[in-house]
């Protein structure tokens, strides 16, 4: 299902016309361990809810594609990008989300693009065309969400800043903030963030969660807006996704288990009931886990899985029907999956890069803007 040839935004709804033109709408809107680096070391990089796409070059330099309303691409304009454009050098690692890319360059943070809510931390909220320097030093990972970001520290202390509305940044108000606030967390080991929810494992495999909650997606049992972190009421957690409004665990028992919205059978239950609280998916000897905007994708028996919203084909099994179960792509050796917003990029152990789904805004790195419902390869820069 793989085909050769020549790499996110998000808005609330879609509306597929019969011309499959699209409209869109906006949304409404001490150490006690060493913290996992969350944020892209290298190689194609996670950028949930955006239709821009970047990759992390071995030679430290940062690469984007697509879309480019806020200047993320960092090139002095907002001006979409056809084809690959340099916007770093000196990068250490990268994270983006909706609009917004920061960058770590020897520890210390650079931010540009959509910063409405302050999420750049730069004391204003001023969007950015080029890289901005926080001045936030000794910084060892970076989490980007909608209109909010989180940093770990070296010391292993919780960062963040931006949007408030839903509570999202754990600090027990709704005050938004357009430079770091400290946040009373420790032992974190990986932060994730969905829309307007944050989600805290820590070390022990304990998982807190805190924000918008109208979905259950918070997976404390209740639809209950949280402004303060909450433990959930689960534990052996080894690692943690969150999308939209959906979130998803794997456990140390190598299972998976879903909570939140699931209109799409993005949780892969089977159908498309949404849950308050962690539900077992049924999927067992899962090494791996991303869950995309309404899609979600795992790796179980060395091959890609998947299931969710299938609308523009991003889950590569070409057609462009939803699934509420996960299906078996028949795709294997997979080092990373990075969801954007109604597409998908995947880098294989050879280091090659494969894309489908949405591809308007020329995200998928293809040099055009055709869609793609089978997974094809990507000419990396």
């Amino acid at each position: 299902m793989i085909k050769k040839l020549i790499m996110s935004t998000v808005l609330t709804t879609i509306s597929f016309a019969a011309s499959a033109d699209f409209v869109f709408q906006q949304r409404i809107a001490p150490v006690e361990a060493e913290p996992e680096v969350v944020s892209s070391a290298g190689g194609i990089v996670h950028c949930p809810f955006n239709y821009h796409s970047l990759y992390l070059k071995d030679d430290k330099t940062l690469w984007g594609v697509g879309y480019n309303n806020s200047g993320q691409l960092a090139q002095g304009s907002s001006n979409d990008e056809q084809n690959w454009v340099q916007m770093a050098e000196g990068v250490d690692s990268a994270a983006c989300s909706y609009g917004a890319v920061q960058i770590l360059k020897g520890g210390d943070l650079w931010s540009v693009g959509r910063n409405n809510y302050g999420q750049l931390g730069l004391g204003n909220n001023t969007p950015q065309t080029t890289f901005q320097n926080t001045g936030v030093t000794n910084v060892s990972s970076i989490i980007n969400g909608f209109d909010s970001s989180y940093i770990i520290k070296t010391d292993g202390s919780v960062w963040a800043t931006g949007s408030n509305q839903f509570g999202q940044l754990g600090l027990g108000n709704y005050t938004s903030f357009s430079t770091y606030q400290s946040i009373n967390i420790t032992n974190v080991k990986k932060i994730e963030q969905g829309t307007y929810s944050s989600y805290f494992l820590k070390n022990d495999g304990t998982l807190w969660s805190v924000g918008h909650n109208g979905y259950g997606q918070l997976g404390l049992g209740n639809n209950e807006e949280k402004t303060s972190i909450t433990q959930l009421p689960t534990s052996s957690i080894k690692d943690v996704s969150a999308g939209y409004y959906q979130m998803m665990v794997i456990k140390n028992d190598e299972s998976v288990w879903s909570t939140g919205g699931n209109q799409y059978g993005q949780l892969g239950l089977g159908h498309t009931v949404a849950q308050t609280e962690l539900t077992d998916t049924g999927m067992t000897g899962v090494t791996k886990l991303v869950t995309g905007t309404l899609s979600s994708y795992i790796i179980k028996g060395g091959e890609l899985w998947v299931t969710g919203m299938n609308g523009n084909g991003q889950l590569g099994l070409v057609h462009t029907t939803n699934q509420t179960s996960f299906q078996n792509t028949g795709i294997s050796s997979i080092n990373h999956i990075a969801p954007g917003d109604y597409h998908v990029h995947i880098e294989k152990s050879d280091k090659s890069v494969w894309a489908a789904g949405h591809n308007y805004y020329y995200q998928l790195g293809l040099g055009d803007s055709t869609h793609r419902s089978t997974f094809t390869e990507v000419t990396r820069p």
